[in-house]
């Protein structure tokens, strides 16, 4: 049987031998991303609650998802615990996404962090 062709808003991973969405692909980022230490919240673009943390729709959004050379380039946008340090958790969170999204789906990601913001003390 042939692969069928992939959506364009979609990529195609060996290890699970399927198209991805790349609203899937962000879930599992943004997975990644609220677990590590001095993540405060997820945002996706809009100034408002910063307690996004519990929220996985919400914390999707803040994943940017493009194709890129047989995987994907992300932008993340995190607001960081006050006292954390900005370049370690930012360091951290690409680091976390990609190893996820190579455990999970064996897909290689180009991440980039935008850090939006500092919780409030």
């Amino acid at each position: 049987m042939a692969d069928a062709p992939a959506a364009s808003e979609s990529v195609h991973s060996q290890k699970v031998h399927a198209h991805i969405s790349h609203a899937v692909i962000a879930t599992y980022a943004a997975d990644a991303a609220r677990d590590v230490p001095g993540v405060h919240a997820l945002i996706g673009g809009h100034f408002g609650s910063l307690d996004r943390r519990t929220d996985p729709d919400r914390a999707a959004k803040a994943v940017r998802v493009s194709a890129r050379n047989g995987g994907v380039a992300l932008a993340i946008h995190v607001i960081v615990d006050w006292r954390a340090s900005i370049p370690e958790v930012s360091a951290a969170v690409a680091d976390a996404v990609t190893r996820y999204l190579r455990e999970m789906v064996d897909l290689a990601a180009d991440v980039t962090v935008y850090v939006d913001g500092l919780a409030p003390a």
